[in-house]
């Protein structure tokens, strides 16, 4: 931008655009079920597979959308060209989580996504979340978890944002167990809606009943790099993760 006279001239600011190309993927679950399970199951089969086979598919994007490689499937934030890694600690041990790996996490993010972003976890994170202390002097006290007494909940928040923990992330240790998002930056594009179909004569001669559930859709991260801040020198991202720690 440019600080204008009044009355004067505008300056052209000549911005630079992209593009940013969402071509569907197809994701599939393909199944043949002897026809003796529907007759015989003491549940509705159907009923069974018309809520299990959706909630598959929605895993599987999950994956994608998490850890893809963009090649043939969405790609994941994890891969985001835009990610930063926050290294770790001078003399860190192995598969640790300190607070400072935390803090220094925090500190990554864009600041328009503070208020947006989340923490994705790995679930094999917590015994380290749940146990990290910050180092004052010789002594210490733990920060994620303060009483101590093993009663209550543990907090769902890190730093005023919220914690979700899943196993489809990196474990602990590695890059991308921990990682700060904010999933704005991130597209995802439905082309074709989840689609179920069966067929009693495909299969015909075996008895089955041939069942396929497609959809396509793709997901990628819009921004393509990390930001330059205005001054400073680590640069910003919606998207932070941890370097390994080994």
């Amino acid at each position: 931008g440019y600080w204008t006279e009044e009355g004067g001239t505008l300056t052209d600011s000549s911005p630079s655009f992209g593009r940013i190309n969402l071509n569907a993927k197809k994701l599939t679950l393909y199944s043949e079920i002897p026809n003796e399970l529907f007759t015989d199951s003491l549940i509705s089969l159907e009923q069974f597979m018309n809520e299990s086979y959706p909630e598959a598919m929605s895993w599987f994007e999950d994956v994608a959308f998490t850890s893809g490689n963009g090649v043939g499937q969405p790609l994941g934030f994890l891969n985001a060209p835009a990610a930063v890694s926050v290294v770790k600690e001078v003399g860190q041990a192995a598969a640790t989580i300190l607070w400072e790996n935390i803090v220094k996490a925090y500190s990554r993010m864009l600041p328009s996504s503070i208020g947006r972003a989340v923490w994705v976890c790995h679930i094999d994170t917590f015994p380290e979340l749940a146990t990290m202390a910050l180092s004052v002097g010789t002594g210490g006290s733990a920060v994620w978890i303060g009483n101590g007494d093993g009663q209550g909940a543990p907090p769902m928040t890190i730093l005023g944002r919220p914690v979700v923990f899943t196993e489809k992330v990196s474990t602990v240790g590695t890059v991308g167990d921990i990682n700060f998002v904010d999933f704005g930056y991130y597209l995802i594009g439905d082309r074709q809606v989840m689609q179920s179909e069966t067929s009693t004569h495909f299969k015909f001669g075996n008895d089955k009943t041939a069942m396929r559930v497609i959809e396509r859709v793709d997901g990628q991260p819009w921004i393509q790099s990390a930001i330059t801040p205005q001054t400073g020198s680590n640069t910003l991202s919606p998207f932070v993760k941890i370097a390994t720690r080994a």
